[in-house]
């Protein structure tokens, strides 16, 4: 792995969604994922966050995925640390810099509802419906509650909720999630608010 610096927008703390965690032999922890904001580089001091604990490290090597386009929405890198078991990692955590994000489990949110054409269901959501969360890679369960005066969302609608995740990750505006039932995608949406 080369001690390069990867980043994106830099005028923001560093944050990388974690997509995926290997162990390597010595203790070396690699996790590979997509920067939403900032950068990191070799010897900086992170945080892991979300699933309801806050490990800390520091970056061992950087490896950006060379293949990303100029201007792609975050680049693709492996970051390595050392001292972290990687079973102390899963996908959906993220990495960040120390203190800068904190995990919680209620965001407002604007969502569409797919349509059966569009690989949904043929079915409404209501307030109190509890699909599994697809975000940053990993799966949450947690349930909604439509806006005051809404008492439906049919296929084909977009529609404001506030949604309650059963555990902490660290949320953000704009994050992309999606409402998976069963095997099949439901809805997809970006969080709009986060509630403290």
């Amino acid at each position: 792995m080369s001690e390069e610096a990867a980043e994106a927008a830099v005028d923001e703390p560093f944050l990388m969604s974690i997509v995926n965690v290997n162990s390597l032999p010595g203790g070396e922890t690699v996790l590979f994922g997509r920067i939403e904001r900032g950068g990191v580089k070799v010897g900086d001091d992170v945080e892991i966050v979300g699933a309801g604990k806050s490990l800390a490290a520091k970056c061992a090597g950087v490896e950006a995925d060379r293949t990303a386009k100029e201007g792609e929405d975050g680049k693709a890198v492996a970051v390595l640390l050392r001292d972290i078991a990687a079973k102390d990692i899963e996908a959906g955590q993220v990495l960040a810099k120390p203190g800068s994000f904190t995990a919680r489990t209620t965001f407002k949110a604007n969502v569409y509802v797919l349509t059966a054409d569009e690989g949904g269901r043929d079915v409404a959501i209501t307030t109190g419906y509890r699909p599994r969360f697809v975000i940053r890679g990993g799966v949450i369960d947690g349930s909604i509650k439509l806006s005051d005066g809404i008492d439906r969302a049919v296929p084909g609608e977009s529609t404001d909720l506030t949604a309650t995740l059963d555990r902490e990750i660290v949320l953000v505006e704009g994050l992309r999630f999606s409402f998976q039932h069963g095997p099949g995608i439901v809805a997809s949406g970006a969080v709009t608010e986060v509630v403290p």
